[in-house]
């Protein structure tokens, strides 16, 4: 018998519990392990520990929001490669712009297995490794 294939870690830094339940139980359910932040310093310093597989940032949270969070993030050697999914509700231009320079693409609430599974995706040597998603 084959050992368990071991799950692959995401990091969800959510300041909403609603939205923290509905995202740890949707991934848990496809099979990944989920740790979480509901800051964002306590994010960068959960996602500097456990050095997750893949991280989705909400833009909203107290004390540092998501574009600060994925700024510091993409300034350190550490975690810089690790993929990146951003999570609003807001949809406002500039956030979405900010997304977007940042290296987001949006996408919808229904395609977040679909967006997991490609961020954890091996990529060609040529492909950037920090890609940024808007959800």
């Amino acid at each position: 018998m084959q050992p368990e294939a071991r799950p692959r870690r995401i990091f969800i830094a959510e300041d909403d519990r609603s939205v923290l339940e509905l995202l740890t139980t949707r991934l848990g359910l496809a099979g990944y392990d989920t740790v979480f932040g509901r800051d964002g310093w306590e994010a960068l310093d959960g996602i500097h520990s456990a050095q997750p597989a893949a991280i989705i940032l909400d833009v909203n949270m107290p004390r540092l929001d998501g574009f600060g969070v994925l700024r510091h993030l993409r300034k350190s050697p550490r975690v810089a490669h690790i993929p990146v999914m951003m999570l609003t509700a807001r949809n406002a231009p500039g956030d979405i712009k900010e997304a977007l320079t940042l290296g987001a693409k949006p996408f919808t609430d229904a395609q977040l297995l679909a967006r997991v599974t490609r961020l954890l995706r091996p990529r060609p040597v040529s492909t950037p490794a920090n890609e940024s998603i808007l959800l």
